[in-house]
């Protein structure tokens, strides 16, 4: 593991890193993107499984039909960890993928969190659709 990687992940940071960091929690920090692909439910539930694992963020929970899944993005750099929210519903053409994304409860949060968090959820969109 790279020397920054160990940093960014350590307890240290985890610890007092938020204590640090200026909070606005007034700023709403939820955001969310869509796609519909042209594949069935489960090959877009592979899709999402792939980019997931290959991006390294933590699977919290999924459900028994592998559809919705509760997901915790790896802290970086630039930003915490994101609570996110995937659901893959079926429709004539497909399926339809939502994902939902909002800072981490007890993370500081920033004034443009909400913008980059769109774009977050845009991007991972991006990786799906290119993933199927």
């Amino acid at each position: 593991m790279p020397v920054f990687d160990m940093l960014l992940n350590s307890r240290f940071v985890d610890q007092y890193g938020a204590a640090l960091a200026p909070s606005f929690s007034f700023v709403n920090t939820e955001a969310g993107a869509e796609l519909d692909l042209p594949v069935s439910v489960t090959q877009a539930s592979a899709a999402v499984q792939r980019v997931i694992a290959e991006l390294g963020h933590t699977v919290a929970g999924v459900s028994d039909d592998q559809l919705q899944f509760a997901v915790i993005t790896k802290k970086t750099w630039l930003s915490w960890e994101l609570a996110t929210g995937i659901e893959i519903t079926e429709t004539p053409q497909g399926s339809h993928v939502a994902i939902y994304m909002a800072n981490m409860p007890g993370r500081p949060k920033a004034l443009l969190d909400g913008a980059k968090n769109k774009k977050v959820a845009q991007k991972l969109g991006e990786k799906i659709r290119a993933a199927v």
